[in-house]
């Protein structure tokens, strides 16, 4: 992931836009919710929590929520707007995917929305070792993956051996994607179970740790 680029992202953006943003947001229970209520899920981990609103969503259902964004200002965004809906601060902070800095076995569930997908796929993989190391056994990684659009085709970027997109120009210059597939799931996974909880023509909402 291009912490320069992720940087640029967040500065840009007024709290008025994030609090707007978030009334707006579907706070009905999804799919990720669902398996979490199903797992009976406490405690939860937002990784690459961006502005917050998923983690407004978790702590909305009753989840005890932590989280960290690479961009500080995102992490300063993501503060603001569960400090004035009443939700705790605490355990969110700054921080890479590849080194968290939680202690080992501290969450029954990491959830990574547009995360993995913005960053190459060997990172993806080291990043999804990290996750485990921080939930307790028997714990889950929840990921949502995005399949190659027109889009994403159409910005000027380069491609390199192993599928992950660079851009070069425009809007997105800086950024990494990874389009996902069934198989590029299997590469990723490297191993580990999981299942597909949704599949459609824009990607993927993947359970790890998931046998049965």
């Amino acid at each position: 992931m291009d912490k320069t680029f992720w940087d640029r992202t967040w500065e840009t953006i007024a709290p008025e836009r994030i609090l707007s943003y978030a009334a707006g947001f579907d706070m009905a229970e999804d799919s990720i919710i669902a398996f979490l209520q199903k797992k009976k899920a406490e405690y939860v981990c937002d990784a690459g929590c961006g502005c917050g609103v998923y983690s407004l969503k978790l702590a909305r259902f009753g989840f005890a929520v932590s989280g960290f964004d690479i961009a500080e200002d995102a992490v300063l965004l993501t503060k603001k707007l569960l400090s004035e809906n009443g939700y705790s601060t605490q355990g969110f902070k700054r921080a890479n995917v590849l080194s968290t800095g939680y202690p080992s076995k501290s969450f029954d569930a990491v959830v990574a929305r547009d995360v993995i997908d913005h960053m190459p796929i060997k990172h993806g993989i080291d990043a999804i070792k990290e996750f485990f190391r921080i939930v307790r056994p028997g714990g889950f990684v929840l990921l949502t993956l995005d399949a190659a659009d027109s889009e994403y085709e159409l910005e000027p970027h380069e491609t390199n051996k192993d599928g992950d997109y660079l851009f070069i120009q425009g809007k997105w210059n800086g950024m990494v994607f990874h389009p996902y597939s069934d198989l590029e799931i299997k590469k990723l996974t490297d191993g580990i179970k999981y299942n597909i909880l949704l599949s459609n023509g824009n990607g993927f909402i993947v359970a790890l740790g998931v046998g049965e």
